[in-house]
């Protein structure tokens, strides 16, 4: 018998904090995407991927973009958009391959049932995650993966639907720095 997400959360040690618990404490940038989700939902519980213009968003947060497709089959998620820091961090586009295996961390070992599980909870809770897993990505040119060339302090990942009640895409932003 598989675990209830309720379980699965109060048993997994990922950093994480669920709705707005991180907004006392994110930095800047994400408390910027934030406002900028929250301001797009309105009265609705989330916004529609179709409210989303990156030309509302703030050109120095556009690189740490994501948006991830909720599929109803496997893989179950896929990546839509990723934004060129987001990319550089992996050291290749993950564009059109699914989450799993494609995630940020994934070239470290960083469990992917704890990322999974992240996206599990923005799409049946339909609230946001904040995430402060710090990963270390790839060196421009796809050199070593130990070595830090970007790294991303912090998510924030948020959900969006089409008719306000199934998310059928997560809205994701990374806060990502270069030593």
């Amino acid at each position: 018998m598989s675990k209830s997400l309720d379980d699965e959360i109060s048993s997994s040690t990922y950093p994480r904090l669920l709705g707005t618990a991180c907004l006392d404490q994110c930095s800047p940038a994400i408390r910027r995407i934030w406002e900028y989700w929250n301001g797009l939902r309105g009265t609705r519980q989330m916004p529609a991927r179709k409210d989303i213009d990156p030309l509302d968003i703030a050109a120095d947060l556009l690189p740490g973009i994501l948006l991830t497709e909720v599929l109803q089959a496997p893989p179950w998620l896929r990546y839509r958009l990723v934004g060129t820091a987001q990319v550089a961090l992996r050291g290749r586009d993950p564009t059109g391959q699914p989450v799993q295996g494609n995630y940020m961390g994934a070239h470290l070992g960083i469990a992917g049932d704890d990322v999974m599980l992240n996206y599990r909870i923005v799409i049946e809770k339909r609230i946001p995650v904040y995430t402060y897993n710090p990963v270390a990505g790839a060196l421009p040119g796809g050199g070593s993966l130990r070595q830090v060339p970007l790294r991303a302090n912090s998510s924030l990942l948020m959900p969006l639907s089409s008719d306000n009640s199934r998310v059928d895409m997560v809205f994701c932003f990374s806060e990502l720095e270069a030593p």
